[in-house]
């Protein structure tokens, strides 16, 4: 069985298992990518690019959680320079 992404403005936005071939499976406006040898293995919502050395997967990074003693000096510090 091989493993593949679909790719839709260079994001992976679904997998798919199959064995079957998959030009005959989807329309061929459809773009499927094999990752069964990619590690690690890209998921949902990853970014997918194609360059000299093929294709090329990335996690999304999210961004650091914004702490409530964070928010707090942020208010006070615009505070005392007048900003909101």
């Amino acid at each position: 069985m091989k493993t593949y992404a679909r790719i839709v403005n260079a994001t992976v936005v679904e997998l798919f298992v199959t064995d079957g071939n998959m030009a005959e499976m989807f329309h061929p406006d459809l773009l499927w990518v094999d990752i069964s040898e990619v590690l690690p293995a890209p998921q949902i919502d990853w970014t997918a690019h194609f360059g000299t050395l093929g294709w090329v997967f990335a996690s999304p990074e999210h961004p650091a959680p914004v702490s409530n003693l964070k928010t707090l000096a942020n208010k006070w510090l615009a505070g005392i320079t007048g900003q909101p």
